[in-house]
């Protein structure tokens, strides 16, 4: 049986683009001097699809360099609400990097993502992890006991090995490379993404 075979909602590129101008107007509403939660999206603008809860990560590059990440893997708001928290978060929140500026959004790109639900792989060894990523090119969350990691579908664009992709992962947990543990818990997952440039006339994407 194929586990990475799961129905769950798609997102087609008009439905991803509303969610990235989400995110711009989240971004955008910090520059404001009106007060932020103005950005937030209202809720009898969009349909049914666009407000059941989904999971959902926001990622952003300043000149193709990393400025922030923050999401989530487990559906709990509507996905228009969700989206807005997580890019302020990653624009604002994210710990590893300084808050994004005003003069940083000419060389700023947006990528959002929705997850798909989360399974279960029935592994024991990183062999077993390997050999799968090595022909099924998905997101990874790893647990193990208290120690949650995760690395989405995208990155796999930025060229990785299979080997990179779980070095990555591990790196992410604090872990060393040669770590693997038979409490490890494994879950894939895919996503429906769209990335764009802070300041696209629409109707231009990448």
């Amino acid at each position: 049986m194929d586990t990475s075979a799961v129905t769950h909602q798609t997102y087609n590129k008009g439905e991803l683009t509303q969610l990235l101008d989400i995110a711009r107007d989240a971004i955008r509403g910090h520059f404001s001097e009106k007060a932020i939660s103005t950005s937030a999206p209202k809720i009898e603008h969009y349909n049914r699809k666009m407000l059941q809860p989904a999971a959902c990560f926001v990622t952003l590059e300043v000149n193709g360099q990393l400025q922030g990440c923050i999401g989530s893997t487990i559906a709990t708001k509507p996905l228009i609400l969700e989206m807005h928290n997580k890019a302020i978060g990653s624009a604002y929140e994210d710990r590893r990097f300084m808050p994004l500026a005003e003069d940083q959004l000419d060389d700023l790109s947006i990528e959002v993502e929705v997850l798909s639900p989360l399974v279960i792989q029935p592994f024991s060894t990183e062999a077993e992890l390997f050999e799968y990523l090595s022909h099924s090119k998905q997101g990874v969350l790893l647990t193990d006991r208290h120690v949650q990691t995760v690395v989405l579908p995208s990155a796999w664009r930025r060229g990785l090995s299979t080997l990179q992709f779980i070095q990555l992962l591990k790196q992410k947990a604090g872990w060393s490379t040669n770590y693997w543990s038979d409490s490890m818990v494994i879950k894939t997952f895919t996503t429906c993404a769209l990335k764009e440039n802070f300041n696209t006339i629409r109707g231009k994407y990448f």
